[in-house]
């Protein structure tokens, strides 16, 4: 893929003095364990900015991992847990006919601070016994904790803030879901530095999710496997400076959906930056009020709760992102199943 080198340069000026952040992408590959079926790309082009082609297409600019293949890429800037969610990991997924069926090929996340001990991101997946016709997709909802499946929409071209979760599409991943694993309460792994992710192909039909379940993805059997365009730290050491607005979606025990807002600006400097996607396709962040009720507000932040949420009731990856006067943004992303 040919690169408008002065769209690139301009985009990359834009993104790090409007954001006030030094280069928030992976910059080094540190190891590489191809699978069967690697034969695609080169590991560096998982380094660098997304190059996404928007929900109905992928990027060709990517590495093939191969079946059951890993591949380890390293931060300069750690990635680091802030407000929301801190890493987007973009393959090249797209949806197919319709924003919920989608050509997924699935990956596991695991990240670290030293190369030496490693924490997978929870994972589980929900659909049925492939394998699966590569022309109809499968549902995004069945997959929760995996990267690979939700299409990515930021590259140089569009100028789209890669650090927008809303805007920039990809998976998107919460470091403080680890928050209580065993190696990160006993300081082996520190979540305010992750200079380390490292990407595995699930194996479809073969590898199996934390609960054991054999997952299934989109490939063609085990003929096809994950690719890799590019790592974001959303949140990262070089951009957690003061006045950053947060965003937080999460589900207590009794199934309630909650969302915090907040700016210590006062929540007016975000009031006509909020904005809300399902599955990848944006909309007006207040069509969302109707279905919540707030519960705290002040001049600087405001909860609100809608629910209880019942398993199976509503099936969408929901982002909501926030970005105030000064262009510094945060934003959150839940998958409700």
């Amino acid at each position: 893929m040919k690169i408008n080198l002065t769209l690139l340069s301009i985009w990359i000026i834009l993104s790090t003095s409007v954001l006030g952040m030094d280069d928030p992408f992976a910059d080094l590959v540190v190891a590489v364990q191809p699978g069967p079926g690697a034969a695609f790309g080169t590991p560096d082009d998982g380094l660098g900015v997304p190059q996404g082609e928007g929900l109905f297409a992928g990027s060709f600019d990517v590495y093939t991992l191969g079946r059951g293949g890993s591949v380890t890429l390293g931060f300069e800037n750690s990635c680091v847990d802030g407000p929301g969610a801190d890493l987007i990991v973009s393959e090249n997924p797209f949806f197919i006919s319709d924003t919920s069926h989608c050509f997924v090929e699935a990956m596991f996340v695991e990240i670290s601070s030293d190369d030496v001990h490693w924490i997978r991101f929870p994972n589980t997946y929900l659909g049925e016994v492939g394998p699966f016709s590569p022309f109809a997709g499968t549902d995004v909802s069945n997959y929760h904790g995996f990267a690979g499946v939700m299409p990515v929409l930021t590259n140089p071209t569009l100028l789209i803030d890669p650090v927008n979760v809303v805007q920039a599409g990809g998976d998107a991943f919460d470091l403080n879901d680890l928050s209580q694993h065993p190696d990160v309460l006993s300081g082996l792994v520190d979540l305010n530095q992750i200079d380390f992710v490292r990407l595995i192909d699930v194996w479809s039909g073969q590898a199996i999710d934390q609960n054991g379940t054999v997952i299934w993805d989109q490939g063609l059997d085990d003929q096809a496997s994950s690719d890799i365009d590019a790592l974001t730290a959303v949140n990262n050491s070089s951009n957690m400076v003061p006045g950053r607005p947060a965003v937080d979606l999460w589900i207590d025990n009794n199934q309630l959906l909650w969302m915090r807002l907040a700016d210590p600006n006062g929540f007016s400097d975000i009031k006509f930056g909020l904005q809300a996607s399902i599955n990848g396709l944006e909309f007006s962040f207040y069509n969302l009020l109707p279905y919540f009720i707030v519960t705290q507000i002040t001049s600087t932040e405001v909860t609100l709760m809608t629910g209880p949420v019942s398993p199976g009731a509503v099936q969408v990856n929901l982002k909501v992102s926030a970005v105030d006067g000064g262009g510094l943004t945060s934003g959150d992303a839940i998958s409700l199943y």
